[in-house]
């Protein structure tokens, strides 16, 4: 008499693409500090020169940080304008902050003349 295993078994090429995948699922749920920690400074604050340090000081607004990062503006944006900022191209983008700076420029003689 043979006996019937209740659990399901993948043939052998779906379970060679099933584990791998599994894998990298199990990967994505290790605590946070575990990950790699991605990030984007050069330098430390120890070793930074004084230029380093003056053009630091100089983005406190962020404005020059997205003026040359896009990952940085997106993420100054609200949801759906993030999703919008797909369908905008680079020279959009930056004529977009320059025309907000130069908005707030002219706004004081504007209202002076009015």
């Amino acid at each position: 008499s043979s006996t019937s295993d209740s659990r399901s078994t993948l043939p052998p090429s779906d379970a060679a693409v099933a584990m791998p995948l599994l894998r990298r699922a199990m990967l994505s749920l290790r605590p946070v500090g575990a990950r790699a920690a991605a990030t984007t400074a050069v330098v430390s604050a120890s070793s930074e020169t004084l230029s380093q340090k003056a053009w630091r000081w100089l983005d406190i607004t962020g404005f020059l940080t997205k003026w040359h990062s896009r990952r940085a503006w997106i993420l100054d944006l609200d949801p759906p304008s993030r999703a919008a900022s797909v369908m905008m191209t680079e020279y959009e983008r930056k004529l977009l902050l320059w025309l907000t700076w130069m908005n707030f420029f002219f706004m004081p003689i504007s209202l002076w003349y009015w």
